[in-house]
Protein backbone atom coordinates (compact mmCIF):
# COMPACT_ATOMS: atom_id res chain seq x y z
CA UNK A 1 0.00 0.00 0.00
CA UNK A 2 2.47 2.50 0.89
CA UNK A 3 4.91 1.67 -2.04
CA UNK A 4 1.49 2.30 -4.33
CA UNK A 5 1.25 5.66 -2.77
CA UNK A 6 4.60 6.56 -2.99
CA UNK A 7 4.65 5.92 -6.64
CA UNK A 8 1.36 7.28 -7.22
CA UNK A 9 1.90 10.16 -5.33
CA UNK A 10 1.96 12.84 -7.81
CA UNK A 11 -1.02 12.02 -9.50
CA UNK A 12 -3.02 11.88 -6.24
CA UNK A 13 -2.49 15.35 -5.13
CA UNK A 14 -2.72 16.51 -8.16
CA UNK A 15 -6.25 14.42 -8.13
CA UNK A 16 -7.27 16.54 -4.81
CA UNK A 17 -5.94 20.09 -6.46
CA UNK A 18 -8.47 19.44 -9.05
CA UNK A 19 -10.93 18.69 -6.48
CA UNK A 20 -10.43 21.14 -3.77
CA UNK A 21 -10.08 23.95 -6.92
CA UNK A 22 -13.13 22.76 -8.69
CA UNK A 23 -15.36 22.94 -5.67
CA UNK A 24 -13.85 26.39 -4.48
CA UNK A 25 -14.88 27.97 -7.48
CA UNK A 26 -18.51 25.95 -7.60
CA UNK A 27 -19.02 27.96 -4.07
CA UNK A 28 -17.82 31.34 -4.83
CA UNK A 29 -19.52 31.90 -8.31
CA UNK A 30 -22.77 30.90 -6.42
CA UNK A 31 -21.81 33.27 -3.84
CA UNK A 32 -21.21 36.19 -6.02
CA UNK A 33 -24.75 35.07 -7.56
CA UNK A 34 -26.63 35.28 -4.02
CA UNK A 35 -24.86 38.42 -3.12
CA UNK A 36 -25.76 39.86 -6.01
CA UNK A 37 -29.35 38.59 -6.21
CA UNK A 38 -30.73 38.09 -2.87
CA UNK A 39 -28.98 40.72 -0.64
CA UNK A 40 -31.26 42.38 1.64
CA UNK A 41 -30.85 46.68 1.52
CA UNK A 42 -29.53 47.27 4.53
CA UNK A 43 -26.37 45.16 3.92
CA UNK A 44 -25.89 45.76 0.48
CA UNK A 45 -22.99 48.12 1.29
CA UNK A 46 -21.07 45.27 3.33
CA UNK A 47 -22.52 42.84 0.24
CA UNK A 48 -19.37 44.52 -1.89
CA UNK A 49 -16.92 43.56 0.42
CA UNK A 50 -18.51 39.50 0.57
CA UNK A 51 -18.46 40.02 -3.42
CA UNK A 52 -15.01 40.85 -3.42
CA UNK A 53 -14.21 38.02 -1.04
CA UNK A 54 -15.70 36.05 -2.99
CA UNK A 55 -14.20 37.12 -6.92
CA UNK A 56 -10.50 36.86 -4.58
CA UNK A 57 -11.31 33.33 -3.73
CA UNK A 58 -12.62 32.06 -6.82
CA UNK A 59 -9.34 33.20 -8.65
CA UNK A 60 -7.35 32.13 -5.90
CA UNK A 61 -9.04 28.49 -6.89
CA UNK A 62 -8.67 28.66 -10.61
CA UNK A 63 -5.15 29.81 -10.58
CA UNK A 64 -4.38 26.85 -7.75
CA UNK A 65 -5.86 24.10 -10.60
CA UNK A 66 -3.59 25.57 -12.81
CA UNK A 67 -0.31 25.11 -10.97
CA UNK A 68 -1.09 22.11 -8.44
CA UNK A 69 2.07 23.43 -6.91
CA UNK A 70 5.12 21.34 -4.62
CA UNK A 71 7.59 23.13 -2.39
CA UNK A 72 10.46 21.60 -1.42
CA UNK A 73 12.90 23.27 0.85
CA UNK A 74 16.66 23.37 0.37
CA UNK A 75 18.33 25.44 2.85
CA UNK A 76 18.06 28.99 2.37
CA UNK A 77 15.85 28.38 -1.16
CA UNK A 78 12.72 27.63 -1.73
CA UNK A 79 12.03 25.80 -5.01
CA UNK A 80 8.70 25.05 -6.70
CA UNK A 81 7.71 22.26 -8.56
CA UNK A 82 4.73 23.06 -10.97
CA UNK A 83 2.33 20.42 -12.09
CA UNK A 84 -0.44 21.87 -13.63
CA UNK A 85 -1.72 23.01 -16.70
CA UNK A 86 0.67 25.92 -16.81
CA UNK A 87 3.72 23.25 -16.94
CA UNK A 88 2.59 22.40 -20.14
CA UNK A 89 3.30 25.95 -21.81
CA UNK A 90 6.38 27.34 -20.06
CA UNK A 91 8.03 27.68 -16.77
CA UNK A 92 7.85 31.47 -16.38
CA UNK A 93 4.16 31.19 -16.67
CA UNK A 94 4.22 29.51 -13.95
CA UNK A 95 5.87 31.24 -11.52
CA UNK A 96 3.60 34.64 -12.48
CA UNK A 97 0.43 32.75 -11.91
CA UNK A 98 2.41 31.63 -8.50
CA UNK A 99 3.18 35.31 -7.68
CA UNK A 100 -0.52 36.20 -8.53
CA UNK A 101 -1.79 34.09 -5.90
CA UNK A 102 0.07 34.52 -3.11
CA UNK A 103 -0.60 37.95 -3.55
CA UNK A 104 -4.06 37.49 -3.78
CA UNK A 105 -3.88 35.30 -0.52
CA UNK A 106 -2.48 38.14 2.07
CA UNK A 107 -5.23 40.78 -0.03
CA UNK A 108 -7.85 38.19 1.49
CA UNK A 109 -6.46 38.68 4.99
CA UNK A 110 -7.02 42.50 4.33
CA UNK A 111 -10.33 42.40 3.53
CA UNK A 112 -11.28 40.19 6.10
CA UNK A 113 -9.82 43.36 8.43
CA UNK A 114 -11.65 45.40 6.55
CA UNK A 115 -14.90 43.56 7.09
CA UNK A 116 -14.43 43.54 10.91
CA UNK A 117 -13.50 47.52 10.37
CA UNK A 118 -16.67 47.97 8.07
CA UNK A 119 -19.33 46.71 10.19
CA UNK A 120 -17.59 48.76 13.03
CA UNK A 121 -18.01 52.15 11.54
CA UNK A 122 -21.57 51.23 10.23
CA UNK A 123 -22.67 50.43 13.75
CA UNK A 124 -21.64 54.50 15.29
CA UNK A 125 -21.59 56.27 11.80
CA UNK A 126 -23.59 55.10 8.65
CA UNK A 127 -23.20 53.07 5.05
CA UNK A 128 -20.79 54.42 3.00
CA UNK A 129 -20.88 54.80 -1.17
CA UNK A 130 -20.35 51.81 -3.07
CA UNK A 131 -17.45 54.11 -4.92
CA UNK A 132 -15.58 54.89 -0.79
CA UNK A 133 -15.49 50.79 0.11
CA UNK A 134 -13.91 50.60 -3.19
CA UNK A 135 -11.00 52.92 -2.60
CA UNK A 136 -10.76 51.74 0.54
CA UNK A 137 -9.88 47.79 -0.57
CA UNK A 138 -7.88 49.23 -3.50
CA UNK A 139 -5.74 50.98 -0.57
CA UNK A 140 -5.66 48.04 1.72
CA UNK A 141 -4.55 46.13 -1.84
CA UNK A 142 -1.81 48.32 -2.11
CA UNK A 143 0.87 46.31 0.29
CA UNK A 144 -0.50 42.83 -1.68
CA UNK A 145 0.81 44.23 -4.57
CA UNK A 146 4.10 45.44 -3.51
CA UNK A 147 4.88 42.02 -2.19
CA UNK A 148 4.00 40.92 -5.68
CA UNK A 149 6.37 43.30 -7.05
CA UNK A 150 9.11 42.13 -4.35
CA UNK A 151 8.56 38.22 -5.47
CA UNK A 152 9.28 38.94 -8.76
CA UNK A 153 12.54 40.79 -7.47
CA UNK A 154 13.48 38.04 -5.58
CA UNK A 155 12.82 35.55 -8.21
CA UNK A 156 16.08 33.34 -9.36
CA UNK A 157 16.52 31.61 -12.61
CA UNK A 158 14.96 28.92 -13.44
CA UNK A 159 18.78 26.97 -14.30
CA UNK A 160 19.65 28.45 -10.57
CA UNK A 161 16.64 26.57 -9.10
CA UNK A 162 17.73 23.43 -10.81
CA UNK A 163 20.80 23.43 -9.97
CA UNK A 164 20.02 24.13 -6.32
CA UNK A 165 17.48 21.15 -6.12
CA UNK A 166 19.44 18.73 -8.05
CA UNK A 167 22.33 19.33 -5.19
CA UNK A 168 19.44 19.16 -2.42
CA UNK A 169 17.66 16.17 -3.87
CA UNK A 170 19.43 14.31 -6.30
CA UNK A 171 17.40 11.55 -6.50
CA UNK A 172 14.56 13.54 -7.72
CA UNK A 173 13.63 13.41 -11.71
CA UNK A 174 12.72 16.93 -12.32
CA UNK A 175 13.19 16.29 -16.31
CA UNK A 176 10.23 18.23 -18.24
CA UNK A 177 8.89 19.28 -15.08
CA UNK A 178 8.30 23.78 -14.13
CA UNK A 179 10.93 24.20 -11.75
CA UNK A 180 10.93 28.10 -10.16
CA UNK A 181 12.22 29.42 -6.85
CA UNK A 182 13.43 31.89 -4.70
CA UNK A 183 17.46 31.23 -4.46
CA UNK A 184 17.56 33.03 -1.17
CA UNK A 185 14.20 34.05 1.34
CA UNK A 186 16.79 36.35 3.51
CA UNK A 187 17.61 38.98 0.76
CA UNK A 188 15.06 42.43 0.51
CA UNK A 189 12.39 41.19 -1.39
CA UNK A 190 11.98 38.08 0.12
CA UNK A 191 12.13 38.96 3.99
CA UNK A 192 8.79 41.89 3.12
CA UNK A 193 6.97 39.40 1.88
CA UNK A 194 7.54 37.19 4.81
CA UNK A 195 6.95 39.73 7.07
CA UNK A 196 4.07 40.71 5.64
CA UNK A 197 1.90 36.95 5.38
CA UNK A 198 3.46 35.80 8.75
CA UNK A 199 4.41 39.13 10.41
CA UNK A 200 1.03 41.13 9.54
CA UNK A 201 -0.58 37.85 10.77
CA UNK A 202 -0.52 38.46 14.35
CA UNK A 203 -1.55 42.25 14.86
CA UNK A 204 -4.13 41.42 12.42
CA UNK A 205 -5.56 38.55 14.01
CA UNK A 206 -5.09 41.23 17.26
CA UNK A 207 -7.07 44.07 15.48
CA UNK A 208 -9.74 41.70 14.33
CA UNK A 209 -10.50 40.17 17.77
CA UNK A 210 -10.31 44.15 19.49
CA UNK A 211 -12.71 44.81 16.70
CA UNK A 212 -15.22 41.83 17.77
CA UNK A 213 -15.44 42.94 21.31
CA UNK A 214 -15.96 46.61 20.22
CA UNK A 215 -19.23 44.98 17.91
CA UNK A 216 -20.40 43.05 20.01
CA UNK A 217 -20.53 46.14 23.07
CA UNK A 218 -22.45 48.41 20.49
CA UNK A 219 -24.97 45.47 19.63
CA UNK A 220 -25.71 45.33 23.84
CA UNK A 221 -26.20 49.23 23.63
CA UNK A 222 -27.92 50.12 20.34
CA UNK A 223 -31.04 51.13 20.16
CA UNK A 224 -31.59 49.75 16.77
CA UNK A 225 -34.81 47.56 16.10
CA UNK A 226 -34.39 44.15 17.26
CA UNK A 227 -34.33 43.35 13.42
CA UNK A 228 -31.62 45.01 12.65
CA UNK A 229 -29.75 43.65 15.84
CA UNK A 230 -30.27 40.29 14.47
CA UNK A 231 -28.88 40.81 11.18
CA UNK A 232 -25.58 42.90 12.43
CA UNK A 233 -25.17 39.49 14.81
CA UNK A 234 -25.57 37.18 11.56
CA UNK A 235 -22.99 39.53 10.11
CA UNK A 236 -20.52 38.79 12.91
CA UNK A 237 -21.42 35.08 13.37
CA UNK A 238 -20.36 35.21 9.17
CA UNK A 239 -17.24 36.94 10.16
CA UNK A 240 -16.14 35.17 13.51
CA UNK A 241 -16.04 31.95 11.73
CA UNK A 242 -14.38 33.20 8.83
CA UNK A 243 -11.40 34.60 10.66
CA UNK A 244 -10.95 31.12 12.22
CA UNK A 245 -10.30 29.66 9.00
CA UNK A 246 -7.15 31.10 8.32
CA UNK A 247 -5.80 28.70 10.63
CA UNK A 248 -5.19 26.32 7.99
CA UNK A 249 -2.39 28.92 6.33
CA UNK A 250 -0.60 27.94 10.07
CA UNK A 251 -1.43 24.58 9.33
CA UNK A 252 0.09 24.27 6.00
CA UNK A 253 2.76 26.43 7.13
CA UNK A 254 4.21 23.49 8.94
CA UNK A 255 4.98 21.87 6.05
CA UNK A 256 7.44 24.29 5.45
CA UNK A 257 8.99 24.36 8.99
CA UNK A 258 9.22 20.51 9.21
CA UNK A 259 11.52 20.83 6.06
CA UNK A 260 13.41 23.56 6.85
CA UNK A 261 14.43 22.23 10.55
CA UNK A 262 14.84 18.60 8.68
CA UNK A 263 12.47 17.29 11.03
CA UNK A 264 10.66 15.74 7.98
CA UNK A 265 12.48 16.36 4.27
CA UNK A 266 10.04 14.10 1.99
CA UNK A 267 7.52 14.52 -0.56
CA UNK A 268 4.82 13.96 1.86
CA UNK A 269 5.37 17.28 3.42
CA UNK A 270 6.17 19.11 0.24
CA UNK A 271 2.84 18.08 -1.72
CA UNK A 272 0.65 18.66 1.33
CA UNK A 273 1.36 22.56 2.31
CA UNK A 274 -0.51 23.76 -0.63
CA UNK A 275 -3.34 21.62 -0.38
CA UNK A 276 -3.92 22.70 3.00
CA UNK A 277 -4.35 26.27 1.92
CA UNK A 278 -6.80 26.23 -0.96
CA UNK A 279 -9.41 25.18 2.08
CA UNK A 280 -9.39 28.51 2.99
CA UNK A 281 -10.81 30.01 -0.19
CA UNK A 282 -12.99 27.27 0.07
CA UNK A 283 -14.47 27.18 3.20
CA UNK A 284 -14.90 30.85 3.26
CA UNK A 285 -17.78 30.84 1.20
CA UNK A 286 -19.66 28.74 3.83
CA UNK A 287 -19.36 31.44 6.89
CA UNK A 288 -21.93 33.55 4.54
CA UNK A 289 -24.00 30.54 3.63
CA UNK A 290 -24.38 29.17 6.90
CA UNK A 291 -25.06 32.44 9.17
CA UNK A 292 -26.72 34.86 6.71
CA UNK A 293 -30.32 34.08 6.54
CA UNK A 294 -31.20 35.29 3.23
CA UNK A 295 -28.43 33.79 1.41
CA UNK A 296 -28.80 30.17 3.80
CA UNK A 297 -32.32 30.28 2.49
CA UNK A 298 -31.51 30.33 -0.81
CA UNK A 299 -29.14 27.71 -1.10
CA UNK A 300 -31.75 25.42 1.06
CA UNK A 301 -34.07 25.78 -1.04
CA UNK A 302 -32.07 25.10 -4.23
CA UNK A 303 -31.16 21.51 -2.44
CA UNK A 304 -34.84 21.35 -1.46
CA UNK A 305 -36.26 22.11 -5.26
CA UNK A 306 -33.78 19.27 -6.11
CA UNK A 307 -34.91 17.07 -4.02
CA UNK A 308 -38.75 18.03 -4.54
CA UNK A 309 -37.64 16.93 -8.09
CA UNK A 310 -36.07 13.74 -7.33
CA UNK A 311 -39.04 12.57 -5.10
CA UNK A 312 -41.78 13.66 -8.09
CA UNK A 313 -39.74 11.52 -10.31
CA UNK A 314 -39.54 8.50 -8.47
CA UNK A 315 -43.13 8.64 -8.02
CA UNK A 316 -43.79 9.26 -11.69
CA UNK A 317 -41.49 6.52 -12.52
CA UNK A 318 -43.86 4.59 -9.49
CA UNK A 319 -46.88 5.34 -10.78
CA UNK A 320 -45.89 4.31 -14.39
CA UNK A 321 -44.34 0.62 -13.48
CA UNK A 322 -47.40 0.00 -11.35
CA UNK A 323 -50.02 1.10 -14.32
CA UNK A 324 -47.87 -0.93 -16.57
CA UNK A 325 -48.05 -3.96 -14.00
CA UNK A 326 -51.83 -3.27 -13.82
CA UNK A 327 -52.48 -3.36 -17.54
CA UNK A 328 -50.55 -6.49 -18.39
CA UNK A 329 -52.50 -8.01 -15.48
CA UNK A 330 -55.69 -7.42 -16.85
CA UNK A 331 -54.81 -8.13 -20.11
CA UNK A 332 -53.75 -11.75 -18.78
CA UNK A 333 -57.15 -12.18 -17.48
Amino acid sequence: MFEFLKSHMENIFQAIHAFESSVGCFVNALLIYVVLTKSPKQIQGYGLLIINFAVTDFLICVLNYMLMQRLIICGFAVIYISMGPCSKISTQLCFTIYVTKLHLYTHSIWLLLISFLYRYYVMIRSELSKYKIQFIIFLFYLPSLLSMGNIFISDGSEKEAREVLTECHPDYNITNRAVTGNISYLDVGAIYVVIHIVGMSIPIAIMIWIMRRKIIAKLGSNASSERSKRLQLQLLKALTFQSCIPIFYVLGSSGFAVQQFNIINNAAPQYIMYCVFILVPVLNPFSSFIFITPYRKYVISLFDRKSYKISVTQTTTQLNSSAINQSQSLSKH
